[in-house]
């Protein structure tokens, strides 16, 4: 291919990726710019030419005011502060010189750009810029939504009375600590209970049918109830119910306002709101409130639970799939429909359970459809509600739901008397399937041991050119089998190790470097992360991509 048209097909590339990049030698000159270059720095006029110093590059830069359009090194407040031309320039190029670096800046009161650097092994170097302003909208509203999740929970827990929210199942989704105390339950054994779960069934059928009256017409109602908790004197509440949110997604909010006051004259309680216009009463004796059985309120069994998150979000997905894993579930993300779709193609291929898919509300409607027409069952969450109410909400539902089926004895996985590129070692069948299909796209041929033993074993026999090794491994440990494949090797070292850490023990770095292994990954996985793993280790593009060029 020419010149032009490996420079034409750099342009195209940047159009896909909606981005621009730069491209430079050793020597900190510019070989390619793509023109979109010009809508992202906005002090060039053109895109910089192919000869350009990239000090030159990066003192107009600078002279106007920076990538963002602000003074670099600039502070508000009482005086300010700019760091030199020569020290901001020079600053960068180290920058520039380092194997990788990421950098979000803002260019304007709403547009955000990311400014990705990577030191390739030939010396060379590239930078990619990218608009993230959506996503870093989306991280903006996440966390102002969970701001005011965390304000409104405060200010609840501050009301002297007691307030529970119900979902369109009228399935209770919020309680506040007055609650808590009027149904002497914590708040965990109060979310995702229905009323016949905490009332008599008398009083929970009248309960339900004011619930689904305020559901449907949006007009407010009120109840009169005399509670006869266990151990307790009866108290008289004044129940009010209101329908907040937007069509589709409506909630009911009650709010029971203790009135033991008007009893204070002897008068029977009915006959007391009897005086009110439009307000029932009823008997609610907590003491025949549906049995929940005896293991109601007992621990999940979690091993084996598995657990796949949806969300475009990768910030709600990194504290979603964290926060699954530090709990004891098994967990994975998926992104898009297409993600899923792959995942849920392989899971009945592999005959793999998935016990439960997390769907972020945001997402597309079609990623419900496709989890719940292959039979599994799935919870639907706002993105705010993943930090705070994830675990609680799965843990719910799994005590509704079947136990965990055990997997069976011979995990599936790929594996052959022939040599393979990769070596997986992972206990976990919903990561074996992200690997499975990480590894396919990329073209590589590999093999999936299950336990720390199986993955010395499959290295004897397969000869692998490079190993992943989650060190979370029953039998032998990941830093166990990686210090057992190293007394193996023929030559020791020469196989890089790669050890797949969860955030949870993301602290285990240093004891990976003393069992020989070469680097470490994150989960959740990427393709773009390991891609990038092989090019280092193995020097070399995918076989996919090898094939394919090797047609044209």
């Amino acid at each position: 291919m020419d010149g032009q048209g490996a420079d034409a097909l750099m342009d195209l590339v940047a159009d896909a990726m909606a981005g621009a990049f730069l491209i430079y030698d050793r020597d900190d000159t510019i070989v390619f710019a793509s023109p979109q270059v010009v809508g992202f720095l906005p002090s060039l006029s053109a895109a910089p030419a192919p000869g350009t110093r990239l000090r030159d590059l990066l003192g107009a830069i600078y002279d106007k005011g920076g990538y963002g359009g602000d003074v670099p090194g600039s502070v508000s407040g009482g005086g300010s502060r700019r760091i030199s031309r020569e020290d901001w320039i020079a600053g960068e190029i180290a920058i520039l010189w380092r194997e990788r670096s990421e950098t979000v800046v803002r260019r304007d009161a709403d547009r955000w750009m990311s400014l990705t650097r990577r030191r390739l092994p030939s010396g060379s170097g590239i930078c990619i810029i990218r608009d993230v302003s959506e996503l870093r909208r989306r991280e903006d509203q996440w966390r102002t939504d969970l701001e005011r999740v965390q304000l409104t929970e405060e200010i609840l827990d501050s009301l002297p009375v007691a307030v529970m929210v119900r979902d369109r199942n009228l399935t209770c989704v919020a309680v506040n600590k007055v609650a808590e105390g009027l149904y002497c339950r914590p708040a965990d054994e109060i979310l995702g209970r229905r009323a016949d779960e905490l009332h008599a069934p008398e009083a929970a059928a009248r309960i339900d049918a004011a619930n689904r009256q305020v559901l449907e017409t949006g007009v407010p109602f009120s109840i009169g109830i005399q509670v006869i908790r266990p151990d307790e004197e009866p108290s008289c509440y004044h129940m009010r119910k209101f329908r907040v949110g937007k069509p589709g997604r409506y909630y009911v909010v009650t709010v029971m306002e203790d009135v033991a006051e008007v009893l204070a004259n002897g008068e029977e309680p009915e006959w007391n709101f009897a005086g009110l216009e439009g307000v029932d009463f009823i008997i609610s004796d907590m003491r025949r409130a549906k049995p929940q059985g005896p293991d109601a309120a007992a621990p999940v069994e979690k091993a084996g639970r598995r657990v796949l998150l949806v969300t475009a979000d990768r910030a709600v997905e990194e504290e979603g799939v964290s926060l699954l894993l530090r709990a004891g579930f098994d967990a994975t993300a998926a992104r898009n429909g297409r993600e899923l779709a792959a995942v849920l193609d392989i899971i009945r291929e592999k005959q793999v359970v998935v016990d439960l898919v997390v769907v972020e509300a945001g997402m597309d409607f079609a990623c419900l459809e496709a989890a719940q027409a292959c039979g599994i069952d799935v919870l639907v969450l706002e993105a705010f509600q993943i930090a705070r109410e994830l675990i609680p909400s799965v843990e719910r539902r799994f005590r509704k739901a079947r136990p965990p089926q055990q997997a069976p004895d011979d995990p599936w996985q790929i594996s052959s008397a022939t040599p393979v590129d990769v070596l997986v070692a992972e206990d976990n069948a919903v990561n074996q399937i992200v690997f499975s299909q990480i590894l396919e796209g990329l073209g590589y041929r590999y093999a999936i041991a299950a336990d720390g033993e199986e993955a010395v074993r499959l290295f004897r026999e397969l000869q692998p050119r490079i190993v992943l090794m989650d060190i979370t491994l029953p039998r032998l440990n990941g830093f166990e089998a990686a210090s057992r494949i190293r007394e193996v090797e023929t030559v020791s070292g020469t196989v890089p190790i790669i050890g797949v850490l969860s955030p949870a023990v993301e602290g285990d770095r240093d004891a990976c470097w003393a069992a020989g292994m070469n680097d470490v990954v994150m989960k959740p996985l990427s393709p773009d992360v390991l891609e990038e793993k092989f090019r280092r280790y193995l020097g070399d593009e995918s076989p996919l991509k090898r094939r394919r060029d090797g047609l044209r």
